[in-house]
């Protein structure tokens, strides 16, 4: 192809925004016939796009143009500060992976715990290792026998111990990548997999309450406690919501029947006998609650810290989240709706992962930590 052809393409490029592909052409040595190649590639991509003959948009296992990305992850137990930036080769596709770009990371307390070493004796880490488990984003490589077409936004949750979401792009199964709207802010998208999972899972496989029956939902106002108010109510039970001070008419909102501080807890505050309890939070305070549930009640926990279990009629459930594409893709739904509202706390860079970390552990917040790398 001639060099003012290539020119040509640059400018077309320009104009389309691809600022990505005229840079190639403007800067790369290599041989034209070679830079024209690639070029083509993307045009063909863009024209693809706007006719909607999405069957041409070009497939690769690997991100195109991309040999290596940024990533956070640790070599060692620790505080928040073992966590550090590094550089590593960008993943490949396998068949039925994808390549997904990340544009946001969620920070959960689970990511907390595996940095501590909590899970060590159960589930040992393999160093360095990258953290993360939800992740929204762009798809930007396939692997073979993936219908899925590269640019596709959606959102997954990894597998937990897996390497990880604070990263530029993440592999995964094609299997457990969602579809999320175009107007779909990627971080709210990314707040949803751990925390809507482990609320609705709490509350429809461990608890299953009944209609009418009460489900005492402690920090309902937190990121998982406001996902099980949602489920619980769609079920018919009736909520009563223990939170921390000042978040009690954020309760009422969410739709708890009544409301009262968690801890400590007013020795004249009217607690009301309940059927079920569903913790996020665990502790003592937890354990004095428990002492009005009815004797054929069960208590669901999914809080790193223990219940005590003098006094308690019952052991705890504890419960560990899972995966589920098809429950995800009826979060995204409820949101994109309008029926489901994800607050976000605060958006970081992914550098500031262990700013994040201390934010998570120190507790109080009023919505999703995500990570924007």
């Amino acid at each position: 192809m001639a060099s003012a052809d290539a020119v040509h393409l640059s400018g077309v490029f320009c104009e389309l925004g691809n600022g990505k592909a005229h840079r190639e052409l403007q800067r790369n040595p290599r041989p034209l016939e070679e830079s024209v190649s690639d070029a083509l590639a993307w045009l063909r991509q863009h024209e693809a796009w706007q006719r909607g003959a999405e069957s041409v948009v070009p497939r690769t296992s690997a991100p195109m143009g991309e040999t290596a990305m940024r990533v956070v992850q640790f070599a060692e137990y620790g505080p928040p500060e073992v966590l550090h930036q590094a550089e590593m080769e960008c993943p490949v596709a396998g068949p039925g992976e994808i390549i997904l770009r990340v544009g946001a990371a969620a920070v959960n307390p689970a990511d907390t715990k595996w940095r501590q070493g909590m899970f060590r004796d159960v589930a040992p880490l393999t160093f360095p290792h990258v953290v993360g488990y939800d992740v929204a984003g762009t798809i930007a490589a396939t692997g073979e026998g993936v219908e899925l077409l590269p640019g596709r936004r959606g959102v997954a949750m990894l597998s937990m111990g897996s390497k990880g979401g604070y990263a530029e792009f993440a592999r995964l199964p094609a299997s457990d990548f969602v579809p999320i709207p175009e107007t779909m802010d990627l971080a709210v998208a990314a707040a949803l997999p751990t925390a809507g999972l482990t609320g609705y899972q709490l509350i429809e496989d461990h608890l299953r309450p009944s209609p009418g029956e009460t489900v005492l939902i402690t920090g309902a106002t937190g990121a998982v406690g406001r996902f099980a108010v949602h489920a619980a109510l769609a079920l018919g039970a009736r909520v009563v919501a223990a939170v921390r001070a000042g978040r009690e008419d954020e309760a009422r909102a969410l739709g708890a029947v009544k409301v009262f501080e968690l801890e400590p807890i007013d020795p004249s505050a009217e607690i009301p006998h309940f059927d079920h309890v569903c913790d996020t939070v665990g502790g003592a305070a937890v354990a004095r609650i428990c002492e009005r549930l009815s004797g054929a009640g069960r208590i669901g926990t999914a809080a790193t810290t223990p219940i005590p279990m003098q006094g308690l009629a019952g052991p705890p459930e504890m419960m560990v989240v899972r995966p589920d594409p098809s429950r995800l893709a009826d979060l995204v739904q409820l949101v994109a709706q309008g029926d489901l509202s994800v607050p976000i706390a605060c958006r970081l860079p992914l550098e500031s992962a262990p700013f994040a970390h201390h934010l998570i552990e120190r507790g109080g917040l009023s919505g999703k930590v995500v990570l924007e790398p």
